[in-house]
């Protein structure tokens, strides 16, 4: 009842935080593919979105939920079992990558078909009906009993049918008299007068378990050996103190137990249970929500509400309730799926489970009754979303026990087929079915081509030896009949809004403007344009596009030339009509939204006319050139600009400008009208800059201009000062930030200290203080330490201004 309203806490819970959270990414609504719970059970546990069993890429987005309860049947080996269980699990995306589950079996019920075929009928609370003989409790192998003494017998012995009945657990009760009258002492070593007993149990089973005298086999485990045949020896050959009629016999046994690793210790032909098993975990998906490829990770814990440290919860595992773990299992399954069509989705899963042993309490200690073993799963599922409403699914996986366990005499590794489909009404709830086909059932298939000899001596007054050989199923036996099942469930939850496909209206082209509509070829070398010709070496044109779009999206625009190039991208490009010959041409304009150019698009022309050009060599008149320099002095390392002015002439349509300096270097605007120069940094020079134009007549002149450039301030020293009182250096500090640092904001103070090393300190301890008492800004002054004094005794104090760009002072 605890665990129950736990569990209840726990997914109310995860409900109250689902309804905290948005979505984030959606889903195409044109997607057909919905999604639904796992329903698990025979092996891997349900819960994580998938399909019934295989979990697929998927995972919940953020803010989805899903209730699921499903009824699931299906059977498994050794005992012909018929597994019912009805799961119920909940799950909800924290993101869209990530999601919680929980999962518990709300009813279960387990009904074996050969309950001789499994070791839990054989413990002494243990009985199965046989015809003509009622409720009979079975022979079994188990490890020789103890008692008061050493035991003589220490391995594998013969329990016959109807040992004495003992509770659970078992330890203290007696063994019985094996077939011999009391007292046995001479059979086990015991002593006359002395009766065996069950257990106690001793630790070092060897494979995991523990040893149950008189209980467990000789492997270890509180479950014993089979005894599927017996054979009478026939009267007189019986010892003489057997009590067994006719001396019966095994012939037909293990010395290791059979049991089902879901339910080990079921001894009921039905039993039933609820709320016994819990798993919480979660799904994690790798990729992006929208990638066609999903990998992931599902890590989980399974935990059981029946231990076997007491009656009640042994009596809960005899039921089939659950494996009994005592620490539950951790498992770790990796899943990735493929979206090969819209139509069709491929899924893969591997995984391993870290099953714990089943450990119990008793009168001298705890112990393992099994040890028992871990789980690989691999399974592979194809599923097809026909459309939103209709998902058919195919499944096949693998169930192999692996690890270090205790021996399982007839252990059966299933191998199942699940074949169903799903109906989504609507995408937060489906319902659906599937068939459960057990591919390698222990039927008589299984035993094609086995055989088995087992020779038995029989001691009396006349030993006998007693051979049973066979071949195929062997004799007591109980193949498996009917081993399939099926799956129906329903799941109900919530689903984010879908993404409704839009349709993107196109862009249109509005207008195109071009900055010309005719432009004129340049002149060739010798040849200048005639008189009143307005020609131009610039041909390069501006185009100016207005383009709209209903959505606002982002565009991409498109331009088509019939000759020339486009220089620029955007709605404002340049169109280089360089090289081309006199014609006319044309720029188509398209903008793409993200349809591509599929909106109205627009055309303009230009006409590229040939220049009225003349031979160079005609009467020229010489321009006027002069060059303008900055109107003030320029810092040092500062850019000043020079232009060239050119009037006046006869032909100055063609010129060219070739400029020097004498000074610093010219940045940029070599070969144009105006140039940027940096002046040298030392401010030792001024800058002349001189022009010569070329294009006009050879005797043309050009011009120059001198810039002037300040020097390069020097640091000075304004004070000094040897061993002063605290306030007397206050009184220096307050004076040097007044007069020389406040009105000059650029500036930077020094002060450099000399003396001994303690002097030193002192002194700058004594500044500091002024400073902060001053509430001064720090920042302004830069402390030096100048080494000894070697201009006399004592700490001596200077005090420098440094104006920006100057050297600082060294001591």
């Amino acid at each position: 009842m605890r665990l129950a309203k736990n569990a209840f806490v726990i997914a109310l819970t995860m409900l109250i935080l689902v309804f905290t959270m948005s979505a984030q990414t959606l889903r195409s609504d044109n997607d057909p593919r919905n999604t639904a719970p796992t329903v698990g059970t025979g092996g891997p546990p349900g819960g994580p979105t998938g399909l019934f069993t295989v979990y697929d890429g998927q995972t919940l987005r953020k803010g989805e939920f899903t209730f699921s309860i499903a009824y699931s049947n299906f059977d498994r080996d050794p005992g012909n079992a018929d597994f019912t269980e009805v799961p119920i699990s909940f799950q909800m995306g924290l993101n869209d990558y990530l999601e919680l589950f929980f999962n518990t079996d709300a009813y279960r019920a387990v009904k074996i078909n050969s309950p001789r075929n499994l070791s839990g009928f054989y413990l002494p609370n243990s009985g199965v009906f046989q015809s003509g003989l009622g409720v009979t409790r079975l022979p079994a192998i188990v490890l020789a009993p103890r008692g008061p003494g050493t035991p003589v017998i220490q391995g594998a012995i013969f329990r016959p049918a109807n040992a004495p009945f003992a509770p659970f657990q078992y330890d203290g009760h007696s063994a019985g008299n094996y077939g011999f009258f009391i007292p046995p002492g001479a059979l086990f070593g015991f002593g006359a007068g002395t009766t065996p007993t069950l257990g106690p149990p001793r630790a070092g089973g060897g494979n995991g378990a523990d040893h149950f005298p008189g209980v467990g086999s000789v492997y270890g485990s509180i479950l014993p050996g089979l005894v599927l045949r017996t054979v009478s020896s026939g009267g007189g050959n019986c010892p003489s103190t057997s009590t067994v009629p006719n001396c019966q016999v095994p012939t037909v046994f293990t010395l290791a137990p059979s049991y089902l690793p879901d339910a080990p210790f079921i001894n009921r032909e039905y039993g039933e249970s609820a709320l016994s098993t819990f798993t919480v975990g979660a799904k994690w998906r790798f990729t992006g929500p929208s990638n066609p490829i999903g990998v992931g990770v599902i890590p989980f814990y399974r935990f059981y509400a029946d231990k076997a440290n007491e009656l009640s919860g042994f009596n809960q595992l005899q039921r089939g309730a659950s494996p009994g773990g005592g620490r539950g299992d951790i498992g770790v399954i990796f899943f990735a799926d493929a979206r090969v069509r819209k139509w069709m989705n491929i899924s893969g899963n591997i995984g391993y489970i870290y099953n714990s042993s089943v450990k119990g309490d008793f009168i001298n200690g705890k112990f393992t009754m099994l040890d028992r073993p871990d789980e690989l799963l691999s399974a592979v599922a194809v599923d097809f979303p026909v459309n939103r409403y209709f998902q058919l699914i195919t499944e096949f996986r693998a169930l192999q026990y692996v690890g270090g366990r205790t021996p399982n005499a007839f252990e059966n590794n299933p191998l199942d087929g699940i074949f169903g489909a799903r109906i989504f009404p609507t995408r937060w709830f489906s319902m659906g079915a599937a068939y459960r086909y057990h591919f390698n059932q222990q039927d008589r298939d299984s035993f094609d081509g086995s055989s088995g000899n087992l020779s038995t001596t029989v001691g009396g007054t006349l030993p006998q030896t007693i051979t049973t050989s066979w071949t195929g199923v062997p004799p007591g036996f109980q193949v498996s009949t009917d081993p399939h099942g099926f799956i129906v469930q329903m799941s109900v939850g919530r689903r984010n809004k879908r993404l409704t496909e839009k349709v993107n209206p196109p862009a249109n082209v509005d207008g195109v403007t071009l900055g010309e509509t005719r432009v004129t070829t340049p002149c060739p070398p010798g040849y200048r344009p005639a008189e009143g010709s307005n020609c131009s070496d610039d041909m390069s044109v501006s185009v100016t596009t207005r383009a709209s779009d209903p959505d606002n999206d982002v565009l991409t625009y498109n331009y088509t030339v019939s000759g020339g190039r486009i220089v620029g991208q955007g709605a404002n490009v340049s169109w280089d009509l360089t090289g081309v010959q006199p014609g006319t041409y044309t720029v188509t304009v398209g903008v793409d939204d993200g349809c591509g150019v599929c909106g109205t698009t627009k055309t303009e022309t230009i006409t590229v006319a040939a220049c009225n050009c003349v031979p160079i060599d005609a009467p020229c008149v010489c321009p006027t050139v002069s060059v303008d320099g900055p109107s003030s002095t320029t810092e040092p390392g500062e850019s000043m600009t020079f232009t060239a002015n050119v009037s006046g002439g006869s032909d100055i349509t063609n010129i060219t400008y070739s400029w020097s300096v004498s000074a610093g270097s010219i940045e940029s605007g070599q070969g144009t009208p105006v140039i940027t120069v940096r002046a040298p940094s030392d401010g030792t020079t001024n800058v002349t800059a001189s022009v010569d134009v070329g294009g006009l007549c050879k005797s043309c002149p050009g011009d120059s201009e001198t810039a002037p450039v300040a020097t390069v301030p020097e640091p000075y020293e304004v004070d000094e000062f040897g061993p002063l009182v605290n306030d007397d250096v206050k009184a220096r500090i307050q004076n040097f930030y007044l007069t020389q640092l406040n009105p000059n904001p650029t500036a930077q103070g020094y002060i450099i200290n000399y003396g001994t090393p303690q002097e030193i300190a002192r002194r700058e301890k004594q500044i500091r203080d002024a400073i902060a008492f001053l509430k001064y800004d720090r920042s302004r002054v830069t402390i030096v330490n100048g080494g000894a004094n070697t201009e006399g005794t004592g700490v001596r104090t200077k005090l420098w201004v440094v104006p920006a760009g100057a050297t600082p002072p060294t001591p």
